[in-house]
């Protein structure tokens, strides 16, 4: 999936807040909570700065001793309350969130966090590509066979590369890589998987993209041009400066048939150098997200894990003909609705459905995405340009 807390709170409002920019030494950024009353640390802080340790230095190992407070705090009354103020971390607008889906935890990882699988299989409202740069370390196959029956902690390293889909209130979106860190492990009789993400570097320019009808529909515009798609605003080149975050699943009833993911998010983006993140931009993209991925995993008519392999695996084995000839009906369908959608109503835009060209520069990568998307699409029952399986 990857991150519940990473593509997933990408939502930027871009309100101006004034705040400088300042470059962070790599092993400073994110060590800490600024707190401006001098007030005691939070109880789950030490587990979440011994986490981003993690990240980087394969040396150290899990100190399950020191994110016991953190675990026992999600799991708490408090852990299920919303507004909580995270703080910044080195200028990071912070938030949390929590949400529920219907799907015990062994059905999560294996559809989530399986890397035969693409992120944005479960991830359409915030993901358009994703994979790994460097595969996980560890044991990453059948993760999710070792749920019942984890006794040590379980780490997985890796890094992963990630373009979010267009954003609500800019239409921009971005690319990034980021370094992953995963923790299967068992505390005080309960099963917990602990994701851990950190933006590599800054992301690429902001490109303008377009929401095309209800964002619950997942039908997206990539232009390639730079810039925001918001009047006023073309010339902007905004980035993702930073994101952190590190999210929590477990079952929280005995039943074994939901599961609970609580996020903690920093996230610094803007352009100029300025931060432009407010608290309740990261919400927002946070419940953009869950929408989304409970609509997938929650679906009855989800095909088996193997299934989604295969469907990803035949249409990366297609010829660049045959692929050709399976994303044309998408195009068909683009092209009528840019003759309706307000969002696709600019003639450069336009142009570039209308002659084919929008499809036609697509590198292998998007077209494949853009064909596994639409079946996902198909497979669940939603509206899709698609009216067959595309093998």
């Amino acid at each position: 999936m990857k991150s519940f807390g990473t593509t997933l709170v990408l939502i930027l409002a871009f309100l101006f807040t004034g705040m400088p920019f300042f470059l962070i030494s790599e092993g400073a950024l994110f060590a800490a909570v600024v707190s401006d009353k001098g007030d005691a640390p939070p109880v789950w802080e030490e587990g979440i700065a011994h986490l981003f340790s993690l990240l980087k230095s394969k040396e150290n190992s899990l100190d399950i001793q020191r994110v016991s407070g953190l675990l026992d705090f999600v799991v708490s009354d408090k852990g299920g309350e919303a507004g909580l103020d995270l703080g910044k971390r080195e200028n990071a607008t912070g938030a949390y969130f929590f949400s529920d889906v219907k799907a015990p935890l062994s059905k999560v990882i294996k559809y989530a966090y399986n890397p035969k699988i693409p992120s944005y299989v479960t991830l359409p409202s915030v993901v358009r590509l994703g994979g790994w740069q460097v595969k996980p370390t560890g044991p990453a196959d059948n993760l999710w066979e070792r749920v019942g029956d984890i006794k040590t902690p379980l780490i997985l390293r890796g890094v992963e590369y990630e373009e979010i889909t267009p954003d609500t209130t800019t239409g921009a979106y971005y690319r990034y890589d980021m370094d992953r860190l995963m923790v299967l492990l068992k505390y005080r009789g309960k099963v917990f998987f602990i994701s851990v993400t950190r933006q590599m570097n800054p992301s690429t320019v902001g490109k303008q993209g377009v929401i095309i009808g209800p964002d619950t529909d997942w039908n997206y515009f990539y232009s390639g041009q730079k810039g925001l798609n918001k009047a006023g605003l073309g010339w902007v080149n905004s980035y993702m400066y930073d994101a952190a975050s590190v999210s929590i699943l477990f079952e929280p009833g005995a039943s074994g048939t939901q599961t609970r993911f609580s996020t903690f998010k920093w996230l610094r983006a803007g352009w100029g150098g300025i931060n432009m993140v407010k608290q309740a931009n990261i919400i927002e993209g946070c419940k953009r997200f869950a929408s989304g991925f409970k609509k997938i995993l929650e679906s009855p008519r989800l095909p088996e894990a193997e299934r989604l392999i295969d469907m990803h695996t035949g249409i990366k084995n297609l010829s660049d003909q045959d692929l050709n000839a399976r994303i044309q009906p998408i195009g068909r369908a683009l092209q009528k609705l840019s003759r309706t959608d307000p969002g696709l109503s600019r003639s450069d835009f336009r142009e570039l459905i209308e002659s084919g060209k929008y499809l036609r520069d697509m590198n292998r990568e998007e077209q494949e995405n853009l064909l596994m998307s639409e079946y996902i699409k198909f497979a669940i029952g939603k509206s899709s340009f698609l009216d067959r399986s595309p093998l």
